[in-house]
């Protein structure tokens, strides 16, 4: 099948961090969000570009009329799927009002799919992360059957019976950021392809379409288990490093591009469809204590540099990354031409140095870069 048989449905990562809400007012100070990391960073070696400069400033995202601009510009450069962070700590929600407030009341909503993926991680306060110290815990993430029957309950009733939630053949594209201990939580493989059973009778029930579950990955070996558990595909929430990076801890992009056709081959080559990130850039410094040295030391009796203190990757461009949306369409129409999907990391993570929103250095041209390769 070649490039142009189809439409390759480009999935860009939405972060919500990028308004007020009321857990960070209480744990930061009233009004706080990540927006205030972003405005204080600094730049650690020559010709590091930070601060980050949003030409549209540092804007409310949970505000209709901007998540309407989000969409119009997604659109008109051929972004098909804003796939969500979502934040949910038994029961507990955290971030929605960029989807609920924003993206869901925005008129033209409809020019853009959406989807969720389940961030269910530990969240803790790395706003910025303390080096070499534990990190001040705020919601822990914890998995059992009722909570995941809420977890169905809730999207059923806000997300999933919307008319643009996104559909992969013919099911409802869910993923899960942290799989495996979502398996191991819940009880194990087989007890978790149990309840997904259960999932898809109470979907069936409603007039809803089945579970498509996706798994973010980082070890190949563990897909064939994600499989037997009942997922349905996975792809990398992003690729970061080559894992040589110099000993002042910077990476080249152009290493990077590289590393993605190698990284997309080895889970191309295991049990379930694979679906390939394109990873825009990496630069994590926003989030660290100013007053830690350059480069990085590493974390305090160990050889490894923790996150967020690791390497930062220089010399991303548009055309190179433009070359490396190329190679992800050519290897999804190659090795999954079915799904022919690829992923974007990311639409706003501005604090991690992953952005297609218009920046000051280079305005709309990642965008431009994505509308040639996928239009």
């Amino acid at each position: 099948m070649s490039t142009g048989d189809a439409r390759t449905e480009v999935v860009a990562i939405y972060c919500p961090l990028w308004h007020n809400y009321d857990h960070a007012s209480s744990w930061k100070g009233e009004g706080w969000c990540e927006w205030e990391l972003l405005k204080s960073a600094i730049p650690r070696f020559e010709g590091h570009h930070q601060p980050l400069e949003p030409a549209w400033g540092c804007f409310d995202e949970s505000d209709p009329a901007w998540a309407d601009r989000e969409v119009m510009l997604a659109a008109d450069h051929d972004v098909s799927v804003f796939l969500f962070d979502w934040y949910w700590y038994s029961g507990v929600r955290i971030m929605e009002e960029a989807l609920e407030r924003g993206f869901l009341c925005a008129p033209n909503r409809n020019r853009l799919k959406f989807a969720v993926m389940w961030a269910n991680h530990h969240w803790a306060d790395y706003f910025p992360a303390p080096f070499g110290q534990k990190w001040n815990s705020w919601l822990p993430s914890r998995h059992s059957a009722p909570d995941l029957l809420r977890v169905i309950d809730y999207c059923m009733e806000h997300y999933f019976s919307q008319p643009n939630y996104w559909t992969v053949e013919n099911r409802l594209f869910f993923s899960i950021f942290e799989p495996v201990r979502f398996v191991e939580e819940l009880g194990g493989v087989a007890r978790t392809r149990e309840l997904l059973n259960v999932v898809d009778e109470r979907l069936e029930r409603s007039g809803l379409p089945p579970l498509h579950l996706n798994a973010m990955v980082w070890d190949p070996s563990l897909v064939a288990m994600l499989r037997d558990a009942g997922f349905r595909s996975t792809t990398n929430y992003n690729i970061t490093s080559t894992g040589r990076a110099s000993a002042g801890l910077i990476e080249r992009y152009e290493d990077l591009v590289t590393a993605h056709p190698i990284r997309w081959r080895q889970y191309a080559e295991t049990p379930l469809p694979y679906l390939p990130v394109v990873t825009m850039g990496w630069d994590v410094t926003p989030r660290c204590e100013k007053d830690v040295p350059w480069p990085f030391p590493s974390a305090p009796g160990s050889a490894t540099h923790a996150y967020p203190y690791g390497p930062v990757v220089i010399g991303n461009t548009p055309e190179l990354f433009g070359q490396l949306c190329h190679m992800a369409r050519q290897h999804i129409s190659q090795t999954c031409p079915g799904l022919n999907a690829v992923f974007i990391n990311a639409w706003n993570e501005w604090t991690e140095g992953c952005y297609l929103l218009p920046e000051k250095r280079y305005g709309l041209a990642y965008l431009q870069a994505v509308r040639e390769v996928f239009s």
